[in-house]
C-alpha cells in the first residue's frame, strides 16, 4: 500500500497552475488553506485523506 504523500502526487504553489494540468476528471485538493494543491483523481479522495483534513477546492467559475 502507498503512503497518502505518493498518491498525491506533485504538489502546485498556484491554483491557476494547477487547474492548467488538471484533467476534467480530476479534483484539485488542498490542505492548508490554499499554500498547496495537489491533483487527484476522484477515487483517491478518500474518507481518510478528508480526515486529514484535505478538501477539494470548489470551482470558481
Amino acid at each position: 500500500m502507498s503512503s497518502i504523500i505518493e498518491q498525491l502526487g506533485p504538489k502546485y504553489f498556484s491554483l491557476d497552475a494547477a487547474r492548467v494540468d488538471a484533467s476534467p476528471t480530476e479534483v484539485i485538493i488542498t490542505n492548508d488553506e490554499g499554500n498547496t494543491y495537489y491533483i487527484v483523481t476522484p477515487d483517491i479522495l478518500t474518507e481518510e485523506l478528508l480526515q486529514l483534513g484535505y478538501k477539494k477546492v470548489a470551482d470558481e467559475e
